[in-house]
């Protein structure tokens, strides 16, 4: 299978191997740098697959994607946890006369021990890892260094200075495939992701995750997201696996979140990706 896949960044990028992993090597690469451009990329048909970050071990929720698959009528495919190693690299200068690191937000935050360790350390937020570390190869700027991956050290001929520098040592980022077109029927898939409102009153949300372990439902992840209009009222994204495997779970519970919901929107249906753990 090949067509063309878009993801924010460039060679050597997380979401570039990701963007492997989850699809091989015969795809053509769109290379964006917002994750908007992702989703309208997929939407016109300019892209068959947008690659998108959902949620990181150490940073928590990538909220902007939340909202987009809110926002567009794409479905997700696909997942993958793509195991995450940080590390500083230069051109040349040495820990001790970097003066600026340039980086993805969410690789900053995760790598937030070691810089605020280094007082006077400035943080330059960049559209992503591996075009920081393209930017500080071509720039030649003395104490400049980025935050990226080993693989972008290696595409861009820098020297890697401090290894492994996020906060923790077991990290990984949940990637998730969106495409155009219906999601599949959540019976022939062992994991389905809901986007669901909710009844504004008392003890709703507490139905719902009852209706839905009542049916044999799992729920793995629960994010909720304002809803724009109506201050103080959420809307909720739900990722449900079957509490045993091949009866039929997640085709009840999906049943079973239908019926307490105002709405229920299944997002994707799609086999659960082992974890990087």
């Amino acid at each position: 299978m090949s067509g063309k896949v878009a993801y924010q960044g460039i060679r050597g990028s997380f979401s570039s191997m990701a963007a492997r992993s989850m699809l091989g090597e015969g795809w053509s690469p769109v290379t964006t740098t917002r994750f908007r451009q992702i989703f309208e990329l997929v939407s016109a048909g300019e892209a068959d697959i947008g690659v998108v970050p959902l949620e990181n071990a150490l940073a928590g929720s990538v909220h902007e994607n939340y909202d987009l698959l809110a926002e567009f009528e794409l479905s997700i495919v696909a997942e993958h946890y793509c195991p995450v190693q940080l590390h500083l690299m230069s051109g040349g200068s040495a820990v001790s006369e970097v003066r600026q690191v340039v980086s993805h937000p969410k690789a900053l935050e995760q790598c937030s021990n070691f810089l605020e360790s280094r007082p006077g350390l400035e943080q330059v937020n960049f559209s992503d890892t591996a075009g920081a570390a393209l930017h500080v190869k071509e720039s030649e700027i003395p104490g400049l260094a980025a935050i990226a991956s080993e693989e972008a050290a290696s595409a861009y001929g820098l020297t890697i200075i401090a290894r492994s520098i996020q906060n923790h040592a077991v990290n990984s980022t949940r990637f998730v495939a969106v495409s155009r077109g219906p999601a599949p029927a959540p019976d022939v898939c062992s994991k389905c992701s809901l986007l669901l409102t909710l009844p504004h009153v008392p003890g709703s949300l507490a139905r719902l995750l009852s209706a839905i372990a009542a049916s044999g439902g799992d729920v793995t992840k629960i994010e909720s997201r304002p809803i724009l209009g109506k201050p103080f009222e959420y809307r909720f994204y739900l990722d449900v696996k079957p509490q045993d495997a091949g009866d039929g779970a997640i085709r009840r519970a999906v049943q079973a979140a239908q019926g307490v919901s105002v709405s229920c929107r299944v997002l994707g249906a799609y086999t659960a990706a082992a974890s990087a753990f």
